[in-house]
């Protein structure tokens, strides 16, 4: 995924009692995108294929995220079909799923399924190097797939999973709650410098790589920049902007985002006011929140 691309490839945590308050609150509701930063995770056992993830059965019941999920698709699509019910509800499946799999808010794993592609779940951005495919973004939460000639990944978590199966809404929705669980569980890293005497009494300055714990910025800022925050730029801002959509859709569906409570979204910029999950900043991210919230609510009552 891109880190400054404008293109909609375009935040703490979250317990898992969390999700299932979800389910608890969703099932009574009728229906109705800079510079690069690769994303580096774990990679599955030498030899073991990544098979496709199953989805788990739907609960063939109308619910608060699926009349969301459809409601928003609806108003912040372009030039791509809107989505029947039930693929709404499959969405709606998966995300509830996959959240709580990873201890994951429902509504941030669409905040960045929103972000990163407008929910367009056929969306693919290519990195060229020279005149050939180098890597590609796509799928719902925009996955990066360096490809080999077989169009196979070969990076992370994703390796020797084909394009195709990378491409499966279900499927995608889960590689990116795992990308998110692994920033949040330590997956970042920050470098610092420390004094230490060595065999021979000598003080020596020392540089090396530490777990970042995210004291300027959201953890949900690593799924664009990768292992190193990146603190200069249109970037810099990105956990703040998947911010301001979770906000919006808890509001609407009525739900707790605990990960927008207790710690710094993003690095504040000097002499300027601190950003806040309340208050969206760039023009694409007002009329984002707006459209979220004329999806209309669940319930009676909305946060504020």
């Amino acid at each position: 995924m891109l880190a400054t691309s404008k293109l909609p490839f375009r935040a703490a945590i979250g317990v898992l009692g969390v999700a299932a308050a979800f389910v608890a609150a969703f099932v009574t509701a009728p229906l109705f995108s800079h510079g690069s930063a690769e994303r580096v995770i774990d990679s599955p056992p030498p030899g073991q294929t990544p098979s496709p993830i199953a989805a788990e059965p739907a609960r063939g019941v109308d619910s608060c995220l699926a009349r969301t999920i459809c409601s928003v698709k609806e108003r912040i699509r372009w030039q791509t079909p809107a989505w029947t019910p039930s693929q709404c509800r499959k969405i709606a499946d998966a995300v509830t799923a996959s959240a709580s799999r990873h201890q994951l808010s429902p509504t941030l794993l669409l905040a960045v399924m929103i972000n990163e592609s407008d929910m367009n779940e056929k969306a693919v951005r290519p990195t060229f190097h020279g005149n050939k495919v180098y890597a590609k973004d796509g799928g719902l939460m925009a996955i990066r797939c360096i490809v080999d000639k077989s169009d196979r990944c070969t990076n992370g978590l994703m390796r020797g999973m084909p394009w195709k199966d990378l491409m499966d809404p279900v499927n995608n929705i889960e590689l990116g709650a795992k990308m998110l669980a692994l920033y949040r569980d330590g997956g970042g890293v920050t470098r610092t410098t420390i004094r230490k005497r060595d065999a021979q009494g000598n003080i020596a300055t020392i540089t090396k790589d530490v777990p970042c714990r995210h004291k300027t910025h959201a953890y949900w800022a690593h799924y664009n920049h990768g292992p190193r925050y990146i603190e200069k730029g249109y970037p810099r801002h990105y956990a703040h902007r998947v911010a301001v959509l979770d906000h919006a859709l808890a509001s609407v569906m009525n739900v707790p985002a605990p990960e927008l409570t207790g710690n710094r979204l993003t690095i504040r910029d000097p002499g300027m006011r601190e950003r806040t999950a309340d208050r969206p900043m760039e023009p694409r991210f007002k009329k984002l929140c707006s459209q979220i919230r004329d999806a209309g609510s669940c319930a009676p009552l909305a946060l504020k």
